[in-house]
Order: C-alpha cells, then structure tokens, then sequence
C-alpha cells in the first residue's frame, strides 16, 4: 500500500480538483482496476469547484461591513444597528450553511464550472447479490493551509476564533437592541475588533501549493483498492470471492472542494444505490495505528453514521486484535456525509488524532514518510474482517 501511494505521488505528485494531475490520477486507478473487472467507469462531472472556498473572502469581507456599520450606529443610530444587523446575520447563515455544514448556498458562486472525475469499479459476488458494500477513498488532494503550517496547533485555533467572531457578531447586534444601553456594549464591541484580524486566517486560507496528500488521501485510496483487490477472484475477472456481497471501490474525486465528488456520486446513483442495499466504508487519512477510528458524528455536518456498521467493525477489529476507537469528529467533513443524508447507511473510518492539529493535515508534511505502514494494514485487515463477516450474514 505505502508502494502505491508512492507510485501516485511519483507519478503524478499533488491532484488539486480537477487538474491534470488529479485526472490522470483517476485514469491510473481505473486502469488498475481494469486488471481485476470489466465493470470499471470514469465517472465525469461538472462543478463549481471554487465557489466553496472562493466564498470565505466575501463572508470576511461582510462582516467587516457590518461592523463599521455598527461602529456608526453608535450611539443610538437605530437603522443602522438594524442594517448591521441584517447584513451580518445573513452572512452567517450563509457561511454556516455552506462552508461549516455543507449546505450549498449560492452553489455557481464564484468561479468557473470545472470538471472532475470519480472512478467506480464492481466485483459481482458468486450467488445472489443481498447487498452492494462500497470501499472508497478521495484522491485530490488539497492547497496548503498555510495557517495551519506555519502555527501548527495556534493556528488552528486561530480559525476556530475566527469562524466564532463572524457567527457571534449578529447576537451581539441583536443583544444591543432588545437590552438597555450602556458601556457593556462598546466593550464587547471592542472585543469583536481586537478578534477581527483572526479572519485572515479564512480569507487567505490556501497557499500558492498544494501538498501531497500521502495519508489525506491515498492512505485511503490504497486501503481500498487493495481491500478490493484481495477479493477479487482470480480465476474468473469480475467476479469476488464473496458469496452475496456485491463489492464496489470508489476513488472520489475533489473531495477538497467541499466532498464534490461524493455529492455529486450520490446525487447520479440514489435510487439505484437505495434498490441494490448499498452501505459504505469510506477512509480517510489513516497515518498512525494508535489514532484508527471509526467516526460515529461528524458535528459541523450533522452527520450520524450508522450504528450497524459502526458495531460490526468493532466486533471485526476486535476479533482481529486491532485497536479502534469511536470518535465525533468537531471540524470538516468526510466523503460518507452526502450518503448518510442520502438515507445510505455509511461510516468513515480515520487514522490521526482529532483532539489535537495533526501536524501533517493539509500542510506540507502530509508525505509517505509520515505514515505509518502498520495504520494502512490495521485498517486494511480489520474491514476484510468485516466484508467475511457481512458476506457470512454474521
């Protein structure tokens, strides 16, 4: 797996959304695919790719508007404490919505409509298909962010400061007009200026390069497709080892986007995924054996994954001797959210600490050198565990 992960970068080094490089690294895996199964799609789509990020400048931007409107309204310039008001409170939902829940809001807002690509490959079992499992992983990877890189863990706490200024700043509007007046307010006020710089932390998020994304996520991608791979049956191509469990492997693309590929996956396949019982085991930057675990809530999305499939890879892991813990993941989101609202039951599973910046997340330092080999074949053996286990009707 570390093999293959290496290979990628080699070949292709960073895969920005829909860059040549991020293309050419999904043609790789199809072809690889191609080896084991007839059944291997390039799955082409057309996005926004810019607008999610490409937002944060004018959510910044606003709220700096509504502040200097309120600074104006002071001392008792009513219509302008409600102008301010309404302007910041409409810029939060927005960027709540959006950017922190995944939410689109103003989807073809700003940029030019893009393409990218995901890769779906098929392993029909021996006898009758029960259930349709999916292995999947994100092969783009992401521009740096240079907070998080040149603070580490303050810089991360930066951006959370930030995203809680903008979000607070329309109660306090509104706490200045129901509540009597007084010298509360011009302090709280100042408090808001004093964070107001912390914002640069969204409104120059990226740097001018994007990293590598060995374990965010190859690590994912080669988990996968190696789980795909070894039951692949290979005396008759396109057909599995397992005897009712239909196995697909999904290399989603523009993950980094904002789950672009995922959405749009889920938004092609619904109904057929809903007929075929389709659940999924998605994977996402797995680094270090000690932090494995599988996400129960994802909270910024809302997110709860399922409780069967969170239950029957603890038994699996567990039967197998390898440690996995439970976690709620506080920030971002993974490409299981679009199909747990989809109403499909789902389940990521991840491989660095969440309590804490890990120091490779979207920086730099996101290399093959950083992972640990034994992650990739923790994961890797536990949800083989699993797919036995399921395919057993255990």
């Amino acid at each position: 797996m570390i093999q293959l992960i290496t290979d990628i970068i080699h070949q292709f080094g960073p895969r920005p959304a829909a860059s040549h490089a991020e293309k050419h690294a999904q043609l790789f895996m199809r072809d690889k695919c191609a080896e084991l199964t007839e059944q291997v799609k390039l799955m082409e789509f057309d996005d926004y790719l810019h607008a999610r990020f490409g937002k944060l400048k004018y959510y910044c931007a606003l709220f700096f508007i509504s502040m200097i409107l309120y600074y104006f309204s002071i001392p008792d310039i009513l219509w302008l404490k409600i102008v301010a008001l309404v302007l910041s409170l409409a810029n939060t939902i927005a960027f709540v919505l959006d950017f922190m829940t995944y939410i689109v809001v103003l989807q073809k807002f700003p940029g030019p409509l893009m393409t990218s690509w995901n890769v779906e490959a098929t392993l029909e079992p021996k006898g009758e298909v029960k259930s349709t499992m999916i292995v999947s992983g994100h092969i783009d990877s992401v521009f740096e962010f240079k907070w998080w890189y040149k603070l580490g863990q303050w810089g991360s706490y930066i951006t959370v400061i930030a995203g809680a200024v903008m979000v607070l700043f329309p109660v306090f509007c509104l706490l200045t007009l129901v509540l009597p007046s007084g010298a509360w307010s011009w302090w709280v006020f100042m408090v808001f200026v004093v964070l107001s710089p912390s914002t640069v932390t969204y409104f120059n998020m990226h740097g001018t390069e994007p990293v590598d994304g060995a374990s965010d996520n190859l690590s994912g991608i080669a988990i996968s497709y190696t789980i795909f791979k070894s039951f692949a049956d290979p005396t008759v191509k396109g057909k599995s080892t397992l005897q009712n469990t239909r196995l697909k492997f999904v290399s989603f693309g523009s993950e980094e986007t904002g789950l672009s590929g995922s959405m749009n996956y889920v938004k092609a396949q619904k109904e057929e995924l809903k007929k075929e019982n389709a659940h999924i085991i998605n994977i996402d930057g797995v680094r270090l054996p000690e932090h494995v675990s599988v996400v129960k809530r994802e909270l910024m999305s809302g997110t709860t994954h399922s409780k069967l499939l969170i239950d029957s890879l603890q038994t699996s892991f567990g039967a197998k001797n390898i440690p996995l813990k439970t976690v709620t993941i506080p920030i971002g989101g993974t490409d299981g959210v679009p199909f747990a609202r989809a109403g499909l039951p789902s389940v990521t599973i991840i491989g660095i600490a969440i309590d804490k910046l890990d120091p490779t997340y979207h920086t730099r330092r996101d290399v093959v050198a950083n992972i640990n080999p034994e992650s990739l074949e923790n994961v890797k053996n536990g949800v083989t565990e699993f797919l036995k286990r399921w395919d057993a009707g255990q």
